[in-house]
């Protein structure tokens, strides 16, 4: 890992984190001593604040103030050049690369991807009725709610932009899921244009949280359920497996190194032709694995993580070993 340098933002942790195409964002986040692990804390006070990394000069850049605080919980994206903020109370914001503009909030919650340079919002569950998928319009700064999909009511939604597609993958909103057969994910592709729906197809894999890579999109959860004793389901399912777009084959998740490596398990990451499995690195392509070692200084604690086209950007959070202490450096992985 190479050293990522001092930045010049205090330090802190849970500050949010974007490749943009060019530079890693970090902004928001909190100075307030972190949460320990497995504890209860309250939010601490985040901040507004942000910089820019750029890795091909080693060098930071401030960045304006967000006109909101930014911390866990609120969402930050790139989409055609620019940076998006969603938070938890449903502020938009645009960020160009020299101010903070507020946006029209989107008629609902949800994740807040890139599909193909538009930024998407795409419901989490239909549990509370009413939920809506929808796609924002960066000429007219207005949001247009997107076809309902064809999965009909499900929960666990989340979905990939898989370069010519978005990918909806969700589970069967029924009374008790899995309590007598198993809740699998179910898929549905929405077009370039965002029109149209493909017909639904189904899977042989539990919840797990996607990502795409070599063409593939990976479901990076290494582990499985058979239903227990009551309610057994006859056999085990994986949370995992890997899709390859083009010709929809699907093949098992390969063991993954232990022990786990540093990166995050909920969100994937994405880098070099690479996807975050049990912390570690896998090519889909190969099933070949990077296994990864802990930053120099030790694993960190609610630090900024994000991956750019081959590169792994770690900083802020704080060391494992001193978790009261946060940090104002971070480290780059050249994958």
């Amino acid at each position: 890992m190479d050293r990522g340098g001092r930045g010049t933002l205090p330090a802190r942790h849970d500050a949010l984190g974007v490749w943009d195409g060019g530079r890693f964002v970090v902004v928001g986040g909190s100075a307030d001593a972190p949460c320990p692990p497995q504890a209860d804390c309250a939010p601490g006070h985040a901040l507004t604040d942000g910089a820019a990394y750029d890795p091909a000069t080693g060098t930071w850049q401030p960045i304006a103030a967000a006109p909101v605080a930014l911390g866990p919980g609120d969402q930050l994206i790139a989409a055609g050049g620019r940076v998006y903020a969603l938070t938890r109370d449903a502020t938009f914001l645009r960020y160009d690369g020299a101010a903070w503009t507020n946006l029209p909030s989107p008629p609902g919650a949800g994740q807040l991807l890139d599909a193909g340079g538009t930024p998407v919002l795409v419901a989490g569950t239909d549990e509370h009725g009413g939920s809506v998928d929808a796609a924002f319009d960066v000429a007219t700064s207005a949001w247009r709610v997107l076809p309902d999909d064809s999965l009909g009511p499900s929960f666990n939604r989340m979905a990939v932009w898989t370069g010519d597609r978005l990918l909806l993958g969700a589970q069967d909103l029924v009374p008790d899921p899995g309590a007598t057969r198993p809740s699998l994910v179910r898929l549905a592709t929405l077009d370039a244009a965002l029109t149209t729906w493909s017909a639904p197809t189904g899977t042989e894999i539990l919840h797990s949280s996607p990502a795409v890579a070599a063409g593939t999109v990976v479901w990076t959860g290494t582990g499985s359920a058979d239903g227990g004793q009551v309610g057994n389901w006859g056999r085990s399912y994986p949370e995992g497996g890997m899709l390859t777009v083009a010709t929809g084959r699907w093949r098992p998740l390969p063991p993954a190194p232990r022990p786990a490596g540093p990166l995050p398990i909920d969100p994937a990451l994405s880098t070099g032709g690479r996807v975050t499995v049990g912390g570690h690195l896998l090519d889909p392509a190969t099933g070949g694995w990077l296994r990864l070692a802990d930053p120099p200084g030790g694993r960190r604690l609610a630090a900024t993580i994000v991956a750019g086209p081959d590169l792994v950007f770690i900083w802020g959070g704080a060391v494992h070993r001193d978790a009261g202490t946060n940090l104002g450096d971070g480290h780059l992985l050249r994958v």
